[in-house]
C-alpha cells in the first residue's frame, strides 16, 4: 500500500540534439583560392596554430571548413583531420610537380587546350587527402563547403558535406570535389561529375567567405548570431593601383583583366562578410605585396624564388595577424568542448 503511494520520479528523456552546441560559437574557416600561392594560406595557418598552441588536426576546432580552388582542397583536408603542417608539406611538395614549367606554353594552350596536365594535380590532391579522399561528402559529419562552376548551366555548383543535411549533402567523394574546384580554365581541362563539366569556382567566388556565411545561416539560424569566420587569403588580392593605370589598350587589360575580377571579388566578399558578422566575429588575414613581384602576381610560378617569397610572406602576415588579433585567434583555434566536458558543464 506505501509503495502504491510513492510519487514515481519523473524521467525526462534525453535531448535528440546537443543544448549546449547552441550556445556557443559557430565557428568557419574560409580559404581563398590562388593556385600555387595557396602556399602562403598554409603556412599562415601553420603560423597561428603554432602560436596558440595548437599543432594538431583542426577538425575537432572549426565547425564549418570552405574553400575555393587550392583552398578548397586545404578545406577538405582539414575538414576530415588532416593536421595543418601535412597540408603544407603537401602543397610545397607537389606544386613544383603540378605546374611543371613548360617551353612554348602559348603554343601549349592553343594546340592542347591546357598549360598543364589534370593528372599531376589528381596525385597532389590524393596526396593531401590520403584514404579519405574516397568518402563522400554525404557521409562527413563536419560542415564542408566548396564550390565549382557548372559550365554548362553557367551557375554556381555549391559541394556541402552531411553536416547540412542529407537533403542537401552531396553525393561525390572529396577526390572529385577537389578536382572540380580546382579545375581553372586554360590551366587544367574541366573535371566531370555526373556527366556536367566542373571549373574552378574561383570564376565565381575565388573569396568564398559569404557563400559559406550563406550556407551557415539556412542551416543554424539559431546560431548565426554567434557565428565567427577566419579567412585566409592567398597574397594576391589586396594591393592598390595607380589612378593612372586605369587607362590601358586592350592587349593591356587582357594581360591582367582576369586577376583584376579576382581581386575585386575576394575584396567584395571580405568587406560584406565583415559588415555581417562585424570586426569582433570576422578576421580576414591577407598579404598586400609589392608590384611588380611575381610571386604574389601569377597562380602558376613555382620556382625557388616565388616559394620563398611567399613562405616569408606568410611568416610576416601570420605574426602581424597574431600580435593585433590574439584573443579572436585564440579563441578560433581553440578545441570545441568534448561530450564529456558538455555533459559535465550541463550537469
Amino acid at each position: 500500500m506505501g509503495s502504491e503511494n510513492q510519487v514515481r520520479r519523473l524521467r525526462i528523456p534525453a535531448p535528440s540534439f546537443d543544448v549546449a552546441s547552441v550556445h556557443r560559437p559557430l565557428k568557419a574557416l574560409s580559404l581563398t583560392g590562388g593556385g600555387y600561392r595557396g602556399l602562403f594560406t598554409a603556412k599562415v595557418l601553420v603560423e597561428l596554430c603554432n602560436r596558440a598552441r595548437r599543432p594538431g588536426r583542426l577538425d575537432d576546432t572549426f565547425d564549418v571548413f570552405g574553400g575555393t580552388s587550392i583552398g578548397g582542397v586545404m578545406a577538405c583536408a582539414l575538414a576530415v583531420g588532416v593536421p595543418p603542417w601535412r597540408v603544407l608539406d603537401a602543397i610545397d611538395a607537389n606544386g613544383p610537380l603540378v605546374f611543371v614549367r613548360k617551353r612554348q606554353r602559348t603554343l601549349r594552350r592553343i594546340f592542347f587546350g591546357t598549360l598543364y596536365d589534370a593528372d599531376n594535380l589528381a596525385k597532389a590532391v590524393d596526396d593531401c587527402l590520403g584514404r579519405a579522399g574516397r568518402t563522400k561528402l554525404k557521409n562527413i559529419e563536419t560542415g564542408i563547403v566548396i564550390p565549382a562552376v557548372d559550365w554548362a548551366k553557367g551557375t554556381v555548383q555549391l559541394f556541402l558535406s552531411g553536416a547540412f543535411g542529407k537533403a542537401h549533402a552531396s553525393e561525390v567523394t572529396l577526390r572529385d570535389v577537389c578536382l572540380a574546384t580546382a579545375a581553372a580554365p586554360t590551366y587544367f581541362k574541366p573535371h566531370i561529375i555526373d556527366g556536367a563539366a566542373m571549373l574552378d569556382g574561383g570564376l565565381a567566388a575565388n573569396n568564398p567567405d559569404t557563400l559559406i556565411l550563406l550556407e551557415l545561416a539556412k542551416r543554424w539560424p539559431e546560431r548565426f548570431a554567434r557565428t565567427q569566420m577566419l579567412s585566409i587569403g592567398t597574397a594576391g588580392g589586396d594591393s592598390e593601383r595607380a589612378v593612372t593605370q586605369a587607362d590601358k589598350t586592350g592587349l593591356a587589360w587582357a594581360a591582367e583583366l582576369a586577376i583584376y575580377m579576382i581581386g575585386v571579388q575576394e575584396r567584395t566578399a571580405a568587406a560584406q562578410a565583415q559588415r555581417l558578422l562585424g570586426a569582433t566575429r570576422y578576421l580576414r588575414i591577407n598579404h598586400a605585396p609589392t608590384k611588380g613581384l611575381q610571386a604574389f602576381e601569377e597562380l602558376d610560378l613555382a620556382t625557388d624564388e616565388a616559394r620563398t617569397q611567399l613562405l616569408g610572406a606568410a611568416l610576416n602576415a601570420a605574426t602581424a595577424a597574431y600580435r593585433s588579433n590574439r584573443a579572436f585567434l585564440d579563441r578560433a583555434l581553440a578545441p570545441r568542448p568534448s561530450l564529456r566536458d558538455r555533459s559535465s558543464a550541463a550537469d
